[in-house]
């Protein structure tokens, strides 16, 4: 799988949108995208209808003003050899964003990642949405990339994530790609009420032998796994951890991202079955609603929620 050909980019007049037109410019320097194509949606105007229909350009100097911000910051940070393309569009963000994602056939669209205090529901819902994977980048420019991390349940998503880290690792000369591996521990299993010493104790050794039990499966079932996609990729390191039963799995992959701090977190957008899939609803959008100093993209297939678009932008 390449790095993609047809990027777009959200940006909206922020503070932020500096940070995100380095990041892609410094990526396109990577991967040579065939188009980027950079929109800012602006609101409806709070003009009386009346008076828009006797004037309809009455808000154009707005939109005019809008595209020359636009202009120049993307001219700053691009060399002219890319194939750049500015769209100033009125109406919602999340459904004009989706509406030009799908009439180009976007591979990747990239939105910046907001602290939390600033962070809306337009990225979560564009999220959910998007016809195409998603890129959320940080408020501080990627010179370069040299940790991956890649939470995997074996899943096809997981597997195409995988898949993907090695094309950028082998981009960015990246010596560290991390498959992370999260498993339930024995309380999923164990259940039980107490009524002496004796019992507790009991509980407590068998809880004991099963996790270690759990562990060295979850090691072998991600050592194998490693072993056969590996394929001359020798960057590969396996990291297991266990999280009690009821837990969220989004919260462990954070407190390890927390702890290790890499440049780049890659997730598939399900998982390997309806219980998995919280590596699209609970470990992508958990992470996305927190402080962050990596990019995280998430990999979607081609298309993937075509049947939704068309409920949501109409035929």
């Amino acid at each position: 799988m390449d790095m993609f050909s047809t990027w777009v980019v959200g940006l909206d007049l922020s503070s932020t949108d500096d940070f995100i037109v380095e990041n892609v410019a410094k990526m396109a320097q990577r991967f040579e995208p065939a188009a980027i194509h950079f929109v800012h949606v602006a609101g409806i105007p709070s003009i009386p209808k009346d008076v828009l229909d006797d004037i309809p350009d009455l808000h154009l100097p707005d939109m005019v003003d809008y595209k020359s911000r636009v202009s120049n910051l993307v001219e700053s940070k691009f060399q002219k050899k890319y194939s750049i393309t500015l769209h100033i569009e009125e109406g919602n963000p999340v459904t004009e964003i989706l509406r030009l994602s799908d009439k180009l056939k976007a591979d990747m669209v990239i939105l910046g990642h907001k602290s939390r205090k600033r962070q809306g529901t337009i990225h979560k819902k564009l999220l959910r949405k998007a016809p195409c994977s998603v890129l959320f980048v940080p408020e501080i420019v990627k010179e370069d990339i040299q940790s991956i991390v890649v939470p995997t349940d074996f899943s096809r998503h997981s597997s195409i994530a995988v898949d993907l880290s090695k094309t950028i690792a082998n981009a960015y000369n990246t010596k560290e790609v991390h498959l992370l591996h999260i498993y339930q521990d024995a309380s999923k299993y164990l259940s039980q009420v107490f009524e002496t010493v004796h019992e507790v104790n009991e509980i407590l050794e068998k809880r004991k032998e099963i996790d270690k039990k759990l562990a060295l499966y979850a090691d072998h079932k991600l050592g194998e796994y490693i072993s056969s996609i590996k394929n001359g990729f020798s960057c590969f390191s396996p990291h297991t951890a266990s999280i009690d039963h009821g837990q969220d799995v989004g919260v462990a992959v954070e407190n390890w991202v927390n702890k290790h701090e890499p440049d780049l977190v890659i997730l598939g957008s399900k998982g390997e079955n309806s219980a998995a899939a919280t590596l699209l609803g609970s470990v992508s959008e958990h992470m996305n609603e927190n402080d962050t100093e990596h990019l995280m993209l998430v990999i979607k297939q081609k298309g993937e929620n075509k049947s939704l678009l068309k409920i949501l932008l109409g035929p």
